[in-house]
């Protein structure tokens, strides 16, 4: 016959979340990490870092982040795409000096002959506003690139808040478990005890009925706070994207 412990009972709904008392080392072990881990709040960064990381929102602003930075380059090298090489060819006649191949004072220094003629050149077409306003346009640039990395803490600080705020009420709801389940057992004894005394005789059916009440009373306690502590424990999986039992289990 298999007993129902506290200890037991935190280690199932820690770890499984399956109420069920199964006493084996497994679970023995799995509830000495989760008691260290919470103790030594060793789950907390490592939960931080994984919402953060898996933040949708967080992508989105960094996909911002990297859009405004690509503006910003383009912005510096705009002006280079005015620049161009520029070449021609041309055929015909050319009024140029040459020198005087015959010797002879007075000859013609000047010809008019068929030749070929090449030009090659740099060339820039830009309108003279972009030139003017270069640094005003990678200024606006630059701070589109800091509001983008603004809006990234911002969010990252919103989910680290957030983190701490789930991981505190996880705490909180896996001691108000054990504690329950203590008071539980109690009431569960007391109860017994009263149901026996009562059919001896030593005591009144109004005088039992209280202690019914209070046993019923730890019963809904015990059960509203393990409802807490699954919430917790789900949503802390949903919003990091993490196992918690495989972290737990991970603890050194």
């Amino acid at each position: 016959m298999i007993r129902c412990t506290p200890f037991a009972v935190t280690i199932l709904i820690s770890c499984s979340l399956l109420f069920s008392c199964v006493a084996n080392a497994q679970s023995v072990l799995a509830d000495s990490l989760l008691v260290k881990a919470l103790t030594s709040d060793q789950l907390l960064p490592i939960l931080i870092d994984s919402a953060i990381k898996y933040s949708p929102e967080v992508r989105r602003i960094g996909s911002n982040e990297d859009y405004a930075a690509a503006n910003l380059r383009i912005s510096k090298n705009i002006v280079y795409s005015a620049f161009s090489m520029v070449s021609s060819y041309n055929y015909g006649t050319n009024i140029s000096a040459i020198s005087n191949q015959s010797g002879t004072i007075g000859g013609n220094n000047f010809t008019t002959a068929q030749n070929s003629f090449y030009n090659v050149g740099v060339g820039i077409q830009l309108p003279i506003t972009h030139l003017i306003n270069r640094k005003s346009i990678i200024k606006a640039g630059q701070s589109q690139v800091n509001m983008a990395v603004a809006e990234k803490d911002k969010a990252a600080l919103f989910i680290r808040q957030e983190v701490i705020r789930l991981y505190q009420d996880f705490k909180l709801s896996q001691k108000l478990v054990v504690i329950s389940s203590k008071n539980k057992q109690s009431a569960q004894i007391n109860n017994t005890m009263a149901e026996k005394d009562f059919l001896n005789g030593q005591i009144t059916v109004d005088q039992v009925s209280r202690v019914l009440d209070i046993y019923n009373k730890s019963i809904i306690e015990f059960e509203t706070n393990v409802n807490r502590f699954q919430l917790t424990y789900m949503q802390l999986e949903a919003y990091t994207g993490t196992n918690l039992s495989t972290l737990i289990m991970q603890v050194k």
